[in-house]
């Protein structure tokens, strides 16, 4: 709605005269006399003249008021012509009537005095009146007066004309240029000041901001005068609808320690039902775990990257722009697995084929569900990968594992199968090398022997590292005894292998039991081996 000036009346506006001073007059000590207060000005059609409010219990018979220039000591002007326009002759406020007849613009003293129907006549109330051309305003608007999403700003019409105080408003324009003319004001802010142009007009554009409701004030200065034009009609402000629609409304099993990213586009709603981006605009994305700002590009377009934790989490975008309702959409990432890692030490492998490993691990939280960590062997460190045993989580990592393995120079890694919230893991393949060795045959030649007959046990002993298997020369094997009833094994004799591998043996059989070919490795780059064990019974 535009708000227009109302029609002038015959008085335009009327002001209290600066540095007003009233006091009252009394004819003798028990009678009471007029009382000038409230010495002002009123802008009528015809120029300006002069009121006050007077009151006089006894009733006032005449007004007076004299108007003296500057520092002048006798009066320019004396007006005697003054008329009730309200209240009653005891309380009332009185106006001149017709030009003050001055002739020239100044600053001028002013005193009225009163008289009543007694004859009393009071002390001179004073002031001043600058008398000198101000500037009126016509037609002034605010459009619109409902602040809005689609509509943030408020453009400002209107038009400045000249009031001469011995003629009234005779309709000049009063062009002024910019830095000086109008300007705006409302909740402590002001706009910068806008040029009149040569007709008078003014017409410009001010940014509120975020206000709720508020009046707008005009006013007009330049550098001989200053004036305040009508106020606004209420300023008010109507919120519009607003969406925020996430590109995804979240995640399931993301790692805890990984980062997601949570982006959309913020819109608001015009008056028509389109849908617009919000550019620029500050949105607060938070949750539990924290909170940032992030904001839309011209689009309406954001993005955010926010941590995943150990708990399911929701982030909460929200709208905080101002005429808009308040909105906000949810990001959830649900069922977030923590992420669990495996190391393992370096192994190793001693003559009996037994594997020593450790190792540690790293996790959020306390504990493992399912703390078993299981042991894999592979026989080239990529495929067929088999589990030879298992360990559990210590203070300190894994416990040491003891385990004879089939290959001794093979490929191991820890491996957890994973359990609810927590993804399954493998360390990083370690290795460790010892020849294989093997004894083939091995048998005594005959299990029924004479007794102080001979027998004779031969066999070859090989051995394997990374390709075939090649015979193990000039290496020491030997013979083991073990009778029957008893657990303890002999040494009865040995032999030594040839460049083929091949070894024999002849002991002497003297009573029934079982025998044994043994290879003890005597470096750190082999293994044992046995042979079979084999009873011969003596006759």
């Amino acid at each position: 709605m535009i708000l227009k000036n109302a029609a002038r009346a015959a008085a335009i506006s009327t002001a209290i005269l600066a540095g007003m001073v009233t006091a009252p007059g009394q004819a003798s000590a028990d009678t009471t006399g007029p009382v000038v207060s409230q010495i002002g000005k009123a802008q009528t059609d015809t120029g300006l003249e002069l009121t006050a409010h007077i009151d006089a219990p006894a009733g006032v018979t005449s007004v007076t008021a004299t108007l003296t220039a500057g520092t002048a000591t006798v009066p320019n002007s004396t007006v005697t012509d003054f008329h009730l326009v309200s209240g009653t002759a005891t309380s009332g406020t009185w106006q001149s009537s017709g030009s003050l007849g001055l002739d020239f613009y100044a600053s001028y003293r002013v005193a009225i005095t009163a008289q009543d129907s007694e004859g009393t006549v009071s002390l001179p109330g004073r002031g001043f009146l600058a008398y000198r051309p101000s500037p009126v305003f016509h037609d002034t608007a605010y459009e619109p007066t409902a602040l809005s999403f689609e509509h943030q700003d408020i453009n400002v019409t209107g038009r400045v004309t000249e009031y001469d105080p011995a003629a009234g408003d005779i309709g000049t324009p009063w062009p002024t240029p910019a830095g000086l003319g109008v300007f705006v004001t409302w909740d402590g802010h002001t706009s910068p000041r806008y040029a009149t142009a040569a007709d008078g007009t003014f017409a410009f554009t001010v940014h509120p901001g975020a206000v709720q409701n508020t009046t707008l004030h005009v006013s007009f200065v330049d550098s001989t005068a200053y004036a305040e034009g009508p106020d606004s009609e209420p300023i008010t402000s109507v919120d519009s609808p607003a969406r925020i629609t996430l590109d995804s409304t979240g995640s399931t099993g993301a790692p805890v320690g990984s980062t997601q990213v949570i982006s959309g586009t913020a819109e608001g709603q015009q008056e028509d039902g389109t849908w617009v981006p919000v550019a620029n605009a500050k949105l607060l994305v938070q949750a539990d775990v924290g909170a940032a700002w992030v904001t839309t590009d011209a689009t309406g377009r954001f993005s955010e990257t926010v941590p995943v934790t150990n708990d399911t989490t929701i982030w909460t975008v929200s709208e905080m722009r101002p005429f808009l309702t308040p909105t906000s959409a949810s990001y959830t990432v649900a069922n977030p697995v923590a992420k669990v890692s495996l190391y393992a030490n370096k192994p190793t492998v001693d003559a009996y084929s037994r594997l020593h490993i450790s190792g540690y691990s790293t996790f959020p939280g306390n504990a493992l569900p399912n703390g078993r960590v299981y042991i894999q062997q592979s026989n080239d460190g990529h495929t067929g990968w088999t589990n030879i045993g298992s360990t559990t989580f210590g203070s300190g990592g894994f416990a040491a594992s003891v385990l004879t393995v089939t290959n001794p120079h093979g490929y191991w890694r820890y491996y957890y199968p994973g359990a609810p919230g927590f993804t399954a893991a493998y360390s990083p393949v370690v290795h460790a090398f010892r020849y294989q060795t093997a004894i083939s045959g091995g048998k005594p030649s005959h299990t029924r022997v004479t007794k102080r007959h001979t027998v004779t046990i031969s066999g070859t002993l090989k051995q394997n590292g990374y390709g075939s298997w090649t015979p193990l020369p000039k290496a020491t094997v030997q013979i083991f005894y073990r009778p029957s009833g008893s657990s303890t094994w002999h040494l009865i004799t040995s032999a030594r292998t040839s460049s083929t591998g091949y070894f024999a043996a002849h002991p002497t059989i003297t009573r029934t039991g079982t025998w044994r070919v043994v290879y003890k490795a005597p470096d750190q780059v082999h293994v044992n081996a046995y042979g079979p064990m084999v009873k011969v019974t003596a006759i």
